[in-house]
């Protein structure tokens, strides 16, 4: 289903010491970059207009800055991305990154061998990373560590899809202070809307968890994607779809078993503009007050003309209980 060209999130924080509110979703901007086509699936705000971004396959070690500059209305203006000359090992698949203030250190979610390492910011590894528990050693193929956020001293990750034989996504913490396993919750991602047998015939499908966002009052963004691309001719092809859903939960103060969420916003871009959403951040506050949030898209490549490099901006507001 066709959607428009533009959408947004908007957040107001109303002081340092906020209590958890309904949030509200409101369209804003999308932007297809100038930039080379690459794989690029996560971002991480680092300082003024600088944003570090991981890339699945790059040469280098996968690890690129971006400066995102915005004009004085919100909206995007010259986006440009280089690649840091690191020459890190190549295969571990770098899926999401985050940049932590106290050290001034990135740390790098990993597929390929399920890790999350801390790198300076030239991009070379500091020996240090995150202790990953042995049930996530083994994800299933292709469904491991998508998602990476990072506030205040606590680190939370999750697979792509849940771990074999599991229904539930783990919702995992870490501590910056021991880099050692926090309190594990478990979260139930929504159904995939194409049956498995068409999945099975796509060309491309993927579905699950690819990006988190740890919110300034501790709760935290999900976001849930689905792509399908199917097989056949161009008549077959028009029918692609992204859909993207974003949720919000309170693990800090959710005691339940299974954490509830709430839907923030969902949208769908079509074979006109696919999109596969895999990074987000929170971006710069806008003049106006406005706090801007930031959806990195995956193209793999340009998907052979089919995908592009977008960023799509969104801004949440609170809303008063």
């Amino acid at each position: 289903m066709p959607m428009k060209n533009r959408l947004v999130l908007l957040l107001f924080f109303m002081g340092l010491s906020i209590q958890a509110q309904p949030l509200s979703a409101e369209l804003f901007q999308l932007k297809r970059l100038d930039i080379p086509p690459g794989q690029y699936s996560g971002i991480s705000h680092v300082s003024e207009d600088i944003y570090a971004v991981v890339h699945d396959k790059a040469a280098g070690g996968g690890l690129f800055f971006f400066t995102i500059g915005f004009n004085e209305d919100g909206t995007l203006g010259p986006v440009s991305a280089f690649e840091t000359d690191a020459g890190g090992p190549l295969g571990r698949d770098n899926e999401d990154v985050v940049y932590v203030p106290e050290t001034q250190t990135l740390f790098v979610s990993s597929e390929g061998d399920q890790s999350i390492r801390e790198y300076y910011l030239n991009g070379q590894p500091t020996g240090r990373r995150l202790q990953v528990p042995a049930p996530f050693l083994s994800p299933g193929r292709n469904a491991g560590f998508e998602a990476l956020a990072y506030r205040e001293g606590r680190f939370w990750t999750t697979t792509e899809a849940p771990l074999p034989s599991e229904t539930l996504h783990r919702l995992q913490s870490f501590h910056l202070s021991t880099l050692k396993a926090g309190k594990t919750w478990y979260y139930r991602a929504d159904e995939p809307a194409v049956p498995a047998a068409e999945s099975a015939r796509a060309q491309a499908y993927v579905h699950g968890i690819s990006a988190l966002t740890a919110l300034p009052d501790g709760r935290l963004l999900v976001l849930e994607r689905e792509v399908y691309v199917p097989r056949g001719r161009l008549l077959d092809m028009i029918q692609a779809f992204t859909c993207t859903s974003l949720f919000v939960v309170d693990p800090l103060k959710d005691d339940g078993e299974v954490l509830e969420k709430t839907l923030l916003t969902r949208f769908h871009t079509s074979f006109i503009n696919l999109a596969n959403y895999e990074g987000m951040c929170l971006g710069p506050v806008l003049p106006d007050g406005r706090q801007t949030l930031l959806l990195l898209a995956d193209s793999q490549d340009g998907g052979q003309g089919l995908t592009g490099e977008y960023i799509q901006v969104l801004t949440l507001k609170l809303t008063p209980n």
